[in-house]
């Protein structure tokens, strides 16, 4: 049944008092109109009387006698104590001028590699890959931001998008927060501010890749980005992943036989394995990008979720040649709406970059961007960011203790040293699909995207830093009795 108070009655019907018809019979031919184009559909209840009436600005008893002539012709049906409803008129041909049609008149090119799954649902309890808590974010914070400067005479200026003092102070902020916490000595002109590291990544490919490109990525790694690159028409080749993280030798003898154009790579917290390069793998790759001439595209996302007191360092604080663009993001802490993803390059690629944002994104986020240099100029966001990290360590630990109970020697993970999800293999197969069903049967939803599953690997990354302790609990326990059944 159609709900009622959907439908704007109110401009939907329009009175013409200097018209001879009859106010009731103007109601009462738009409504019939408005019913056979189905705007209003059969079986809508429609509201009562006294609500039509305030909502036209008419007298009751216009919209009762409107009510009336189109209960006569066979549009309205009344019941006792339950209201007026939209009935089908005998011998009635519905018209659908209005609707529109199923498909176009046109032919357009259709890319099955960007069919990115929905991960809607209406469970309890979920996994993601890796997501951080809104419920830790700084809410009483941002709301004495965003009060103290409504009420300023001069709060107008937050939302001019022609004032560039507010994103030249963004950029300041911004970089010098990148500067501190990744050792970079970077510069507001190497800088390039995107709404997330997705977007900057498109932005990255679209520029440096074309179609017969030779491009390399990790042997597992995120289907968003595996999409946007293989949207370019790029060929991919994938490197094994080993203990030390990358298999460095492989890579090599690929180069040897393709001139790779771009080696797309997370070196800190690698997707989905959690594993870190070593110094000298680190060293070993910007070498072999000087001698290959191909670009790193390092993605660092979630280098600020590390738990150790000193974080390995980024490839581009190593790079001096030009050849690191170094993908990030800031106010992931907080909530989706304020992370923020950041490229850092060579001032002349940045200034290329941003042609090709200006053509798909627009500063438009002037208030947000204001409480970002608001809280990373006084500090907020940094020391946030080391809160949060304890009690993600926390989790971390806690959910890792929890596998081992539960599961023993039926997996396989290490704990890792940053990140916000763990990587598990089963050393036995395990059906995941069929796991992931029995989960959902059971209140727990596990997007298809977690799971990796071949001939000779049946891993999953199950994040664990949106989950308080008690609801590890429930989730790994409904998680363990599907992988038993």
């Amino acid at each position: 049944m159609t709900q009622s108070l959907k439908i704007p009655y109110n401009r939907l019907i329009q009175i013409d008092k200097t018209s001879s018809t009859p106010v009731y019979m103007q109601i009462a031919n738009q409504f019939s109109n408005a019913i056979q184009r189905n705007i209003i559909p059969i079986d809508t209840k429609l509201p009562g009387s006294r609500k039509l009436a305030e909502l036209l600005a008419v007298n009751r008893n216009t919209i009762i006698a409107a009510f009336d002539e189109l209960t006569t012709q066979g549009w309205l049906v009344s019941y006792p104590n339950q209201g007026t409803y939209v009935q089908q008129k005998k011998n009635q041909v519905q018209t659908k001028s209005n609707a529109f049609s199923a498909v176009t008149a046109y032919d357009f090119q259709v890319d099955n590699r960007l069919d990115l799954p929905n991960h809607q649902h209406s469970c309890t309890y979920f996994f993601t890959d890796g997501t951080s808590d809104i419920r830790l974010g700084l809410q009483e914070e941002l709301a004495a931001i965003f009060s103290a400067n409504l009420k300023r005479k001069q709060h107008f200026k937050y939302f001019d998008p022609h004032n560039p003092k507010q994103q030249i102070s963004y950029a300041k902020q911004v970089v010098n927060y990148l500067n501190v916490t990744r050792n970079i000595q970077a510069k507001p002109a190497n800088l390039l501010i995107a709404q997330s590291t997705t977007t900057a990544l498109y932005l990255c490919v679209k520029l440096l890749l074309q179609t017969g490109d030779h491009v390399a990525i990790a042997a597992y790694s995120d289907y968003r980005s595996n999409a946007i690159l293989q949207q370019t028409g790029a060929h991919l080749h994938a490197i094994p992943i080993n203990q030390e993280g990358l298999d460095l030798h492989a890579l090599e003898r690929i180069c040897q036989q393709t001139p790779i154009r771009l080696f797309y790579v997370m070196v800190n917290h690698q997707y989905p394995t959690t594993l870190t390069l070593g110094i000298q793998q680190r060293m070993k790759l910007l070498q072999l990008a000087q001698q290959y001439n191909f670009i790193l595209l390092e993605d660092d996302s979630n280098f600020d979720f590390h738990y150790n007191s000193n974080p390995p360092l980024p490839l581009v604080s190593s790079d001096a040649t030009g050849r690191v663009i170094y993908l990030s993001s800031i106010g992931k802490s907080i909530a989706s709406d304020f992370t923020t993803g950041v490229i850092l390059a060579p001032e002349n690629l940045i200034n290329e970059l941003e042609k090709h944002k200006a053509l798909v994104e627009e500063n438009k986020n002037h208030f947000t961007t204001h409480a970002l240099t608001e809280l990373i100029e006084e500090g907020i966001l940094f020391r946030h960011q080391v809160k949060v990290n304890k009690i993600y360590k926390e989790r971390r630990d806690y959910f890792c203790h929890l596998l081992q109970q539960l599961f023993g020697d039926q997996i396989q993970f290490t704990i890792p040293e940053g990140d916000l999800a763990i990587w598990v293999t089963f050393n036995t197969p395990v059906n995941l699909m069929r796991v992931r069903t029995l989960c959902l049967l059971h209140d727990l939803y596990i997007p298809t995207t977690l799971l990796y599953q071949s001939k000779n690997l049946t891993g999953i990354r199950l994040g664990f830093a949106h989950l308080t302790l008690e609801e590890m609990d429930c989730c790994l326990t409904i998680f363990h009795q599907a992988c038993m059944e």
